[in-house]
């Protein structure tokens, strides 16, 4: 019997395992990777079989070759600063409205109906009195994207926040804790998922609030780019906005995804 084979044939599977670790990192990128793609090419055949006018629905080539590039970059710029802005001061409001919501019932009679009654008006009837408070340019985007992210952090957050088994509250409980260490130990880690996807869920949202902060409001990003050149019937840089919108939101969604892959690797796994 030789004592090496053993470690030989462990330092032969490791390339092995390292290869299959990457390739399942991989799979859910490629694989939405390869649905987009299809997408795309069924969008362009779609397209140039059924005749539609460009007017209505230009083909992605049309759009690749045509569309102001230059002026869709531009208009991103200023709208990702909005949204970052926006998506961070909305959920972090959430997160803080949840917070003392859980921690005391007097104060959840009292935020929790203005939260939804905040959440429930439209945007349109609150544009003057934002721009009245905010001004113009970016602030009022900020503002719009912000109230309109928070109601859905606050309530996944204040269910993950009243999800804790109760063994765990009572061992808590047994052991003296004060309230401060219950959240910080108990409470928040069991909120932590719900947190992520709630992120996950503003982050198409808070796109979708700063275009329609800067067609309501004001603003030079994407939201304004695509209303003055539907007008002009410029559509294949209108779909080039839209398109960069639509990536812009994807952008955020996967940071989201790897950050909790690395902060919350146990939620991931389970």
């Amino acid at each position: 019997m030789n004592p090496s084979r053993p470690a030989t044939a462990t330092a032969a599977a490791t390339p092995g395992r390292r290869a299959a670790r990457v390739l399942r990192r991989l799979r859910e990128p490629l694989v939405s990777a390869t649905v987009f793609g299809l997408a795309i090419l069924g969008w362009e055949v779609g397209v140039r079989v059924t005749g539609t006018p460009d007017y209505a629905l230009p083909a992605p080539s049309l759009i690749v070759s045509t569309a102001d590039w230059a002026g869709v970059l531009t208009a991103a710029r200023d709208t990702v600063g909005s949204v970052l802005m926006g998506f961070a001061a909305g959920n972090a409001a959430g997160l803080l409205l949840a917070l003392l919501i859980s921690a005391s019932p007097l104060l959840a009679a009292v935020l929790y109906p203005l939260a939804l009654t905040v959440r429930a008006v439209p945007v349109v009837a609150l544009a003057p009195f934002i721009t009245l408070v905010a001004g113009r340019g970016a602030a009022p985007t900020v503002v719009v994207a912000a109230l309109i992210v928070f109601f859905p952090t606050l309530v996944n957050v204040l269910l993950g926040l009243r999800s804790v088994e109760r063994e765990a509250l009572e061992l808590m409980h047994v052991l003296n804790c004060r309230a401060r260490t219950v959240y910080w130990r108990v409470r928040l880690p069991a909120a932590m998922p719900a947190f992520f996807d709630s992120l996950r869920i503003a982050a198409p949202s808070a796109v979708l609030g700063v275009m329609t902060a800067e067609w309501l409001i004001g603003g030079d990003g994407l939201g304004k780019l695509v209303i003055s050149t539907a007008l002009s019937q410029d559509t294949a840089t209108m779909w080039g906005a839209i398109l960069a919108s639509s990536a812009v939101a994807g952008l955020v969604y996967a940071a989201i995804t790897l950050a909790e892959r690395r902060l919350l690797p146990w939620a991931v796994r389970r």
